[in-house]
């Protein structure tokens, strides 16, 4: 899958330009991406999990990310691989 023909390209291009860890809130995905998160993401931790050949992992497993959400809280952190 071709990150610039998936709907999660955005959020991608957004973690490519930093080389820091992150915290964001489901709302400031949304805000990045333009679309609310679909229901499962918030519901379901395996939906986060990068080893997953999901599109949205895609984006931040490529711009070289690992995701560890805290779904009761509804953020995400980004933790940059390599740090």
């Amino acid at each position: 899958m071709s990150l610039r023909q998936s709907k999660y390209e955005l959020l991608h291009k957004y973690l490519k330009k930093s080389d820091n860890n992150m915290s964001l809130t489901f709302l400031d995905l949304e805000k990045i991406l333009g679309f609310a998160l679909p229901l499962s993401s918030s519901k379901y931790i395996a939906w986060w999990d990068g080893s997953s050949r999901h599109t949205q992992a895609y984006a931040w497993t490529e711009a070289g990310y690992k995701a560890i959400p805290n779904l009761k809280e509804k953020k995400v952190e980004f933790v940059k691989r390599g740090i």
